[in-house]
């Protein structure tokens, strides 16, 4: 087929409505097919739901690669003077040019047919071969990737079936059996709960008493008294015993509901002094009121002090 721009221009908008389409198209036959592996996943039936994904994770990097591909036919559109000019790929659509080729044999598009057949009459059978096995490695290797048939891996495998899962609120975890009806565990446990061991504990503050075995009852006792150390005990005296009886007979009048009372020490009352004071203390006078002791007043200070003054 000879290359003419106007032509070459229609397909490429024909093959962008094609691969918006598809894309449609695969989204939502993987849409149903995500519902249908939610009931498998229910029943146990992990092996069959584990094939199915990967069909759905192949068709999911087709839809991306369909993605692709349909940029690749717009920048084509939007840089079409350069293919129509040269007779060699120009290096601004060289990548657009080699990824058409590339997926025109693995995508099912007519459309991309006819725009590999007009670019093989534009710049030669020889760069045609090329792109199409990549051998320059000029095509985008995310586009490889993703229209590669290779198997996915299992990590991407268990994030689907996680994903699809929690989506439908089906209670299955990754950690779960691959294999349905199996147990990690390969010795049946016969329905029965093992009894727990139990490891007695003796308490710390235990009466030498009720440890048995353990020694005599004296050498307890003797390593008792040296443990704990002697505090010397204050004699009570009758003042005390006075109060703590009055505080008792207190407490039991009130009954339990009343808050015990506040005990506060006594202090100790001075002697009262008899109310007459012999003759001899009244008697007793400050040496400064004496006028006749043999201590001057401040007045005869004063005199004395001038009349040496005088002299």
């Amino acid at each position: 087929m000879p290359f003419h721009v106007t032509k070459f221009k229609v397909e490429l908008k024909l093959a962008i409505n094609r691969l918006k389409l598809l894309q449609v198209k695969k989204s939502s036959l993987n849409l149903k097919a995500r519902r249908e592996i939610a009931p498998l996943l229910e029943a146990g039936k992990i092996e069959s739901a584990t094939v199915r994904v990967e069909n759905i994770i192949r068709e999911d990097l087709n839809v991306e690669a369909l993605e692709m591909v349909e940029l690749y036919c717009e920048l084509l559109i939007a840089r079409v003077g350069l293919v129509d000019q040269s007779r060699t790929v120009d290096p601004g659509v060289s990548e657009a040019v080699h990824s058409v080729i590339y997926a025109s044999s693995r995508v099912d598009v007519r459309e991309l047919t006819m725009l590999r057949e007009m670019l093989t009459a534009k710049y030669g059978k020889e760069l045609v071969l090329e792109a199409m096995d990549n051998s320059t490695g000029l095509v985008n290797a995310k586009l490889v990737r993703k229209l590669s048939v290779n198997t996915p891996p299992d990590s991407l495998i268990r994030m689907y079936l996680t994903e699809i899962a929690s989506f439908y609120h089906v209670k299955w975890r990754p950690d779960e059996d691959v294999t349905p009806g199996g147990s990690d565990d390969d010795t049946p446990s016969g329905g029965l709960k093992e009894p727990e061991s139990v490891i007695p504990v003796v308490p710390a503050e235990s009466e030498p008493s009720a440890v048995v075995g353990e020694g005599s009852g004296d050498e307890l006792a003797s390593d008792k008294d040296e443990a704990l150390p002697s505090v010397p005990l204050a004699k009570p005296t009758a003042a005390t015993t006075a109060t703590a009886i009055a505080a008792t007979d207190e407490l039991e009048t009130e009954g339990p509901a009343a808050e015990p009372p506040i005990i506060l020490p006594r202090a100790a009352t001075p002697s009262k002094a008899p109310a007459t004071q012999p003759a001899a203390n009244k008697a007793k006078a400050s040496p400064q009121q004496s006028s006749d002791g043999g201590i001057p007043s401040l007045e005869d200070l004063q005199k004395r002090f001038e009349a040496l003054k005088r002299a």
